[in-house]
């Protein structure tokens, strides 16, 4: 046996020292891994996870349906919704009409396009958009302009004579 192929007492606690390191490196890697993964979660379902809810809804009373007529009205409300911690107005309008043949339709107020104010014209019998001229038929479909896809129809019902509507926060 040679004197070079014995382990030196030295050369033994260097890597010693080393593999103690890694090990310590890797346990304190993994510890802080865990430690962000659980910061993470609070941050994450506050922050990140309402941003992916689809829009939750509420039915709004609009009041008594016998008031439609047979042409356009322009419905207006307002309620309080919960943004964070502040309680925000959610404000908007609505059209309805009321007909024997089609029977009541609630369209949106918001063009399709862009996301404007859309007029009832009732000389022209259409919808206008004012942003880009978008025109849209009675019916919501659209009929000149920018606009490719229809007015939204809105859910709706009517309940001990008054009308309700799903308004999509």
């Amino acid at each position: 046996m040679n004197e070079n192929d014995l382990p030196s007492p030295q050369k033994a606690t260097v890597e010693n020292q080393q593999s103690l390191s890694r090990r310590a490196f890797i346990t304190t890697s993994v510890l802080a891994g865990g430690a962000v993964v659980l910061a993470a979660i609070p941050i994450v379902s506050t922050v990140v996870l309402p941003s992916l809810k689809k829009g939750a809804g509420k039915w709004v009373d609009f009041g008594k349906a016998e008031k439609l007529t047979d042409d356009f009205s322009m419905l207006s409300y307002e309620f309080m919704v919960k943004d964070g911690w502040q309680d925000l107005p959610q404000r908007g309008f609505v059209w309805a009409k009321s007909d024997d043949k089609a029977g009541v339709k609630i369209f949106s107020s918001t063009c399709s396009h862009l996301a404007c104010s859309v007029i009832w014209n009732k000389e022209k019998g259409m919808f206008l958009c004012p942003c880009h001229s978008g025109l849209f038929d009675p019916n919501g479909q659209p009929a000149g302009g920018p606009p490719k896809k229809p007015l939204t129809l809105l859910p709706h019902k009517i309940e001990e004579g008054k009308l309700m509507v799903h308004i999509t926060l």
